[in-house]
C-alpha cells in the first residue's frame, strides 16, 4: 500500500514537471526579445550538491549570460542566462545545430553584489553555496511532505553553482531554471511567506503555509522552511530557518520561527496532513478573526513590508527580505540589559542586588497580602490564573481531529463544507495521515519557539494584539500574550520561560516585560517549583540553570531568615488560609547543601559550554568544510561495509579527523574518518563558516539579563563549606575553604581570601 501510494505520488510530481515543460515550450521562448544568443558564450565550472554523501561533484559546460543583470536587490544580481550541453562529438547532428542558442534552456543566475559590483570574495562563495544548501534541503522535506498525499504536491526547483574560471575574480553564481507564467489560479510569480513572519494576505492558499508548519514538526523542530515563493506549486530559492542559526545570515533561528507560528492559521488541510495545532492567545485569535476565512494575517510592520513588496519586482522583494534579518534580530540594548547590569560590575554585586529584592519582595508579600497585585478585572485575573497553572503542567498536545477520521466526523466536516461554497482543488481532502510523532526534541523547540514568541510580544512587535481596553493605558505590548507564551514555553520545560517565570513569582521581574510584574502575583511555591524544573532541565545551554539555581538558594535562605519575625507580628490564621503560598518552613541544612552541590556542578558545566563555544567559534573561522559536534545525528559507515547506520557523534578527535560514532541499535561504538559519516537530520544538515550551530545569545548579538543575576563559586564553595564542617566532616570542608580562598584570590578578594584560608586551617587543628 505505502508503495503504491509512493509510486502514486512520484507519477504526480512527474506530471507536474512535464506540464510546465510543455507549458513553456508552447508558449515560446519568453526571452526572445533579449537576444541572448547573440552574447559569447563563455566556458563554467558547474557545481552540482549530492545531498545523500554531502559533497560537491564538478563538471564543465558552456553558457550565454547577459553582462547585466535585469533585475537586483538589496544583496544580489539577477542576470538572464542561457545553458546548453556541450555539443556532440557527431558533428551530423543537424538538429541540434539547427535550434542551436535560441532553443537553449532559460535560467536564472543571481550573483551577490557589493557596492554595485559581482562579489567575487570567499565570503559571497560561501554563501551561493549556502543557498544551493537550502535548496536541497528544502526538497528533502518537500519530499517528505508529498509523501503524506497532501491535496497540492511541492516541488522545490533543482538549483546548482556556476564558477566563471576565465572572468576576473572567478565569481560564483546560484543557478536555477527560469519559471514563466502563471499559476491555476491566476497569479504570478508569488512570494506566500517569508522567513520574518510575512505571510501573503492576498493569494488564498494552504499548501505553502502548510509545508511551512509541516517541515517544523516532520524535523523535530530543528527546521523550517520558509521564503516560500514560486508560480503554482513549483517553488524556489527558499531560506530555512534552524534551532541552531545553522543556515547564514537569512536563518533568524526560532525568533523566525515564531514569527511564522504567530502569523499561521491552522487549517483543515494541516488537520489533515497530522500537524499538531500550535496556541496563539486569545488576543492573537481575535486579530486573526477579523480576516476573512483563507486569508492570513500580518503583524504590523509586517504590513510596511507587503507594501514595499507590491512596489518591487519579486527579486528585489526577495532580497529586501533577508537584508532585513538585523531589524527582526536587534532588540536595544535598554530593553535586555538593564543599565546598571551592563557595566563592569562582578557578578557577586549582582548577588547581592538579588539578595536585596528577594528579601524585600518576601516582606511585601506579608505586609501587602490584603491590597491586590493586579490591577486587571476579575475576568483577567481568573485567565491570568488559569495560564499560570499550565506553566507547571506538561504541555498537551492537540490532536482531536485525527481521533474523529475513524467515526467519519472529520470529513464530513469537510465534505458539509463542499457543498456550501465551491472548493478549490487544492483543498479536496481524500486522505487523513497519522499525528506527526511529537518527541522530546519537539518539545524542546516548540519550547524556544513559544519563548521567543513572548519575547517579540516583550518588544512591542506586535501592537496590534493589544486589546482596545487597555490601549488607554498606554500600554506598549498585550502582557496577556506574553504570560499565553512564556507559560506554554515552561510547560515544555523551556530554561529561560521557567527561569522567567519563576523571579516573576519571586518577585524579582523579568527582563522579557516589565508589564508582568503587575499581573504575576508573588508565590514562592510556584518560584521554587519552576526554578527547580529549569535546573533539572537535560540540554543544554547550562548558563540559565545556574541562575535559576542561584536565586533559588537565595529564596530559601531569605526565607529562613525572614519567617521568624514575620510569623510573630504578620501572619494570622485567616491570612494563611487565605494565602497558602505564605506557610514556609525552615529549609534543612541537607537540602541546602544538595542544592549548593548541584548549583556548583552546573557552574562548572557553564564554564566548559563557554570554552567549547568560543574553540568552535574560532575553529569554524578558518574552516569552510561541515563540522560535526558531540551529539549530532549521524549515519556512520558500520565497519566500512558500505552500509551506514544512524547513531550520534560520541566523541571527535582533537583534530577532527576521526568521529567516533554510538550506534542506536546495539550501543557499539566506532572510530571512523569524517568521510564515513554524514549529518541525518536531515541529510543536508551540513555547517558553513557561514552558520551555527549557534546560541541565542551569539546569533542575536544581546544577552539574556535574567541569567545574569547569579553568584561567584567561591562564595558558594565557602557557604557551602560551612555547613559540612556543622555535620562534622572537617576534612571536606577544609578542602573547600581551600578551594575557595584560591579562587577568592585570583578574583582579587585577598581579604576573604585570607579568612578562608584560615579557617581550613582551623579545621585540620
Amino acid at each position: 500500500m505505502a508503495y503504491s501510494r509512493e509510486k502514486s505520488a512520484k507519477r504526480k510530481l512527474a506530471r507536474l514537471l512535464k506540464d510546465a515543460a510543455s507549458k513553456a515550450i508552447s508558449e515560446g521562448d519568453p526571452w526572445a526579445q533579449h537576444h541572448i544568443e547573440k552574447v559569447p558564450a563563455e566556458r563554467v565550472i558547474r557545481h552540482l550538491y549530492n545531498p545523500e554523501t554531502q559533497t560537491w561533484l564538478e563538471d564543465e559546460t558552456i553558457v550565454k549570460m547577459e553582462r547585466e543583470p535585469f533585475t537586483h536587490g538589496a544583496m544580489r544580481f539577477c542576470y538572464r542566462m542561457k545553458k546548453r550541453s556541450p555539443p556532440p562529438q557527431s558533428a551530423s547532428n543537424h538538429r541540434f545545430h539547427d535550434y542551436g542558442w535560441t532553443r537553449a534552456s532559460n535560467y536564472v543566475a543571481k550573483a551577490y553584489q557589493v557596492d554595485g559590483k559581482i562579489d567575487t570574495s570567499e565570503q559571497a562563495k560561501h554563501n551561493v553555496m549556502n543557498d544551493i544548501l537550502l535548496q536541497y534541503e528544502s526538497s528533502h522535506w518537500s519530499d517528505k511532505f508529498n509523501e503524506r498525499d497532501p491535496p497540492k504536491k511541492i516541488v522545490f526547483i533543482r538549483a546548482y553553482a556556476i564558477e566563471f574560471p576565465d572572468r576576473e575574480g572567478k565569481p560564483w553564481f546560484a543557478v536555477e531554471r527560469f519559471i514563466s507564467g502563471t499559476d491555476m489560479y491566476g497569479a504570478a510569480f508569488t512570494k506566500h511567506n517569508t522567513n520574518s513572519g510575512y505571510v501573503d494576505d492576498e493569494l488564498h492558499r494552504y499548501t505553502p503555509q502548510v509545508f511551512s508548519a509541516f517541515s517544523f514538526y516532520a524535523s523535530k523542530g530543528e527546521r523550517l522552511v520558509a521564503d516560500i515563493q514560486g508560480v503554482g506549486d513549483l517553488f524556489t530559492d527558499p531560506q530555512v530557518l534552524s534551532s541552531d542559526y545553522r543556515f547564514g545570515d537569512g536563518d533568524l533561528g526560532p525568533r523566525g520561527m515564531a514569527l511564522f507560528f504567530k502569523s499561521f492559521r491552522h487549517n483543515t488541510v494541516a488537520d489533515a496532513i497530522g500537524i499538531a495545532e500550535f496556541p496563539l492567545s486569545k488576543n492573537e485569535l481575535k486579530h486573526q478573526s477579523e480576516y476573512e476565512d483563507d486569508v492570513f494575517s500580518m503583524s504590523g510592520d509586517m504590513s510596511s513590508l507587503a507594501e514595499d513588496m507590491k512596489a518591487l519586482d519579486r527579486f528585489a522583494a526577495m532580497d529586501l527580505n533577508r537584508s532585513r534579518r538585523q531589524s527582526v534580530l536587534a532588540v536595544p540594548p535598554k530593553e535586555i540589559v538593564p543599565l546598571e547590569r551592563r557595566n563592569t560590575e562582578r557578578r557577586s554585586n549582582q548577588s547581592i542586588l538579588t539578595r536585596e529584592h528577594v528579601r524585600s519582595s518576601i516582606t511585601k508579600s506579608f505586609q501587602h497580602m490584603r491590597k491586590s497585585v493586579l490591577t486587571r478585572t476579575t475576568s483577567d485575573v481568573d485567565e491570568v490564573q488559569q495560564v499560570l497553572a499550565l506553566a507547571k503542567d506538561d504541555f498537551q498536545f492537540n490532536m482531536k481531529l485525527f481521533h474523529r477520521k475513524e467515526s467519519g466526523e472529520m470529513m464530513a466536516k469537510i465534505k458539509r463544507g463542499s457543498n456550501t461554497k465551491p472548493r478549490r482543488p487544492s483543498l479536496v481532502i481524500r486522505t487523513v495521515s497519522k499525528p506527526i510523532e511529537i518527541c522530546e526534541q519537539t518539545k524542546l523547540n516548540l519550547g524556544k519557539v513559544h519563548y521567543q514568541l513572548a519575547v517579540l510580544h516583550g518588544m512591542n512587535r506586535f501592537p496590534e494584539v493589544v486589546p482596545e481596553s487597555h490601549k488607554d493605558e498606554d500600554a506598549p505590548h498585550d502582557a496577556f500574550s506574553v504570560l499565553f507564551h512564556l507559560c506554554h514555553a515552561a510547560s515544555l520545560h523551556s530554561v529561560p520561560a521557567c527561569l522567567a517565570l519563576g523571579r516573576l513569582h519571586a518577585g524579582l521581574g523579568t527582563s522579557v516585560s516589565p508589564l508582568l510584574n503587575s499581573i504575576v502575583p508573588i508565590d514562592f511555591d510556584a518560584a521554587k517549583y519552576l526554578l527547580q524544573r529549569a535546573m533539572e532541565n537535560e540540554y543544554p545551554p547550562t548558563s540559565p540553570k545556574v541562575a535559576a539555581g542561584c536565586i533559588l538558594y537565595q529564596i530559601y535562605l531569605d526565607e529562613t531568615a525572614t519567617l521568624t519575625p514575620l510569623n510573630e507580628d504578620l501572619l494570622h490564621a485567616e491570612e494563611l488560609e487565605e494565602h497558602p503560598q505564605l506557610s514556609m518552613t525552615k529549609v534543612s541544612e541537607q537540602v541546602l547543601m544538595h542544592l549548593l552541590t548541584d548549583i556548583l556542578q552546573l557552574m562548572s558545566t557553564a564554564q566548559s559550554e563557554r570554552e567549547d563555544n568560543e574553540r568552535h567559534l574560532k575553529d569554524r573561522s578558518g574552516r569552510h568544510s561541515r563540522t560535526f559536534m558531540v551529539g549530532d545525528r549521524v549515519e556512520a559507515n558500520y565497519f566500512l561495509e558500505g552500509t551506514f547506520y544512524p547513531g550520534v557523534v560520541d566523541s571527535i578527535s582533537d583534530d577532527g579527523y576521526l568521529i567516533t560514532v554510538r550506534y542506536d541499535d546495539d550501543g557499539s561504538t566506532e572510530a571512523l574518518t569524517r568521510e564515513n559519516v554524514r549529518l541525518v537530520i536531515p541529510p543536508t544538515a551540513t555547517q558553513t563558516d557561514l552558520g551555527g550551530p549557534l546560541s541565542d545569545e551569539e546569533a542575536l548579538g544581546i544577552e539574556n539579563s535574567d541569567e545574569k543575576i547569579s553568584m561567584e563559586s567561591y562564595q558558594l564553595k565557602a557557604e557551602l563549606a560551612e555547613l559540612i564542617a556543622n555535620i562534622g566532616d572537617k576534612e571536606k570542608a577544609s578542602a573547600l575553604y581551600e578551594e575557595a580562598s584560591r579562587e577568592a584570590m585570583e578574583a582579587g578578594k585577598m581579604k576573604t581570601a585570607t579568612q578562608w584560608s584560615l579557617k581550613a586551617s582551623e579545621l585540620l587543628e
